[in-house]
C-alpha cells in the first residue's frame, strides 16, 4: 500500500492537470505532382530543453544519401495518442512521475496505461478523461513486488494499437528490469515499431540492464540449466535491441536514471513530446521510402532526434 502522503501527491499532481505518422499528399509545381512526406522530429539543447524557434531553412533531410526539400516546418498540431507501459515489478515506484508526465501533456494526448508485472494488463485504454486517468493511475502503486516481467510482448501489443489516424503515437516505456525471457525476435518487434510509426522512449532505473539471475538449478540437468541460461542470454540481448537500437531508430531515447531523477526525466520526455516539429518534405525522384532517412539542424548546438526511417 503507498503512504498516504503519497497517494495525495498523487492524486493532487493529477487532478490539478486533469482539468483542462507520417502523412502523404500530393503538391503540385506547375504541371508536376511531388509526392511529400510528414515526419515528426524533436529539437533539443545541449542541456536537453526543447528549442521551439526553428525554421524549415534550419533543418537538412536526407532519404538514402538524397537531400529533401523541406517544404514547410512548424509545430506538430496533431494530438499525442501515448502508450504508458509500467514494468515496476509491482513496486509503485513510477507514480508519481506518470502523474508529471501526463499533467504536462493532458489537453494535447491521450493515455493508455499498461502493467506489466508479469503479464501485459491494459488498466486504462486510450482516454483523456480525467476522472479515468486518475484512476487508473492509483492502482499503479504497490502491488507486491514481483519479477519476470513480459515487457517484450508489452511493447509488441502496444505496436499493434497505438496508430491512428491523426493522431501522433507514441509509446512510453518505464522500468526495473528482472525482466522474463521471451521468444520474441527484437529485430521483429523493431519492424513493427517502425510500421506503427510510433516514438519509443524508454527510462530505465540505475542497474536495469543486469540480467535476471538464473533460477535454482536443484532437479535440473547441467544441460537444462545451460539452456535456460542461453534463453535468458538472447532474451536479453533482443530486449536490449529493442530498448536502445529501437528507441533510436524511431526518434526517441533510453535513458537510465535513479530514483531523484526519474521525476525531471519523465517531464523532459513530455516537453520533447510537446514540442515536436511537423516537418513536411519532397520526396525527389530516384529515392524509396524505405531508404534510410537522417534528419539534422544547420544551427550549432542543436541536438535532432528523428526516426530512421519513414512510417508506412
Amino acid at each position: 500500500m503507498p503512504h498516504s502522503s503519497t497517494a495525495s501527491i498523487v492524486g493532487f499532481a493529477i487532478v490539478g492537470a486533469l482539468v483542462g505518422g507520417s502523412t502523404s499528399m500530393g503538391v503540385t509545381a506547375g504541371a508536376v505532382q511531388r509526392v511529400t512526406r510528414v515526419v515528426y522530429v524533436s529539437a533539443t539543447d545541449k542541456s536537453g530543453s526543447p528549442i521551439t524557434d526553428l525554421q524549415a531553412a534550419d533543418f537538412e533531410l536526407k532519404l538514402g544519401g538524397k537531400r529533401l526539400e523541406v517544404v514547410s516546418a512548424g509545430p506538430a498540431q496533431a494530438p499525442l495518442r501515448i502508450a504508458l507501459i509500467v514494468s515496476d515489478a509491482g513496486t509503485g515506484a513510477f507514480q508519481l512521475g506518470l502523474a508529471k508526465f501526463m499533467q504536462k501533456l493532458l489537453g494535447q494526448a491521450e493515455f493508455a496505461l499498461i502493467s506489466v508485472i508479469v503479464q501485459p494488463e491494459k488498466v486504462v485504454d486510450y482516454s483523456a478523461e480525467s476522472a479515468v486517468l486518475r484512476a487508473g493511475l492509483l492502482r499503479l502503486g504497490a502491488r507486491g513486488p514481483q519479477p519476470g516481467a513480459q515487457l517484450m510482448e508489452a511493447i509488441q501489443n502496444a505496436t499493434q494499437d497505438v496508430r491512428r489516424d491523426g493522431r501522433r503515437p507514441a509509446i512510453v516505456v518505464v522500468r526495473v528490469g528482472a525482466e522474463a525471457s521471451s521468444p520474441i525476435s527484437g529485430n521483429d518487434v523493431r519492424e513493427q515499431l517502425r510500421k506503427s510509426g510510433a516514438i519509443l522512449h524508454v527510462i530505465s532505473t540505475l542497474g536495469a540492464q543486469r540480467a535476471r539471475p538464473s533460477q535454482a538449478r536443484q532437479g535440473i540437468s547441467t544441460e537444462q540449466a545451460q539452456l535456460h541460461d542461453d534463453e535468458m542470454a538472447d532474451s536479453t540481448l533482443n530486449l536490449g535491441q529493442v530498448l536502445g537500437d529501437g528507441s533510436k531508430e524511431s526518434g526517441g531515447r533510453h535513458d537510465q536514471v535513479i530514483s531523484t531523477t526519474l521525476v525531471p526525466a519523465l517531464e523532459q520526455v513530455a516537453d520533447e513530446l510537446l514540442h515536436q516539429y511537423a516537418l513536411a518534405c519532397a520526396l525527389p525522384d530516384g529515392v524509396k521510402p524505405s531508404d534510410k532517412l537522417s534528419v539534422s539542424s544547420t544551427r550549432k548546438g542543436v541536438t535532432v532526434r528523428a526516426p530512421s526511417r519513414l512510417p508506412d
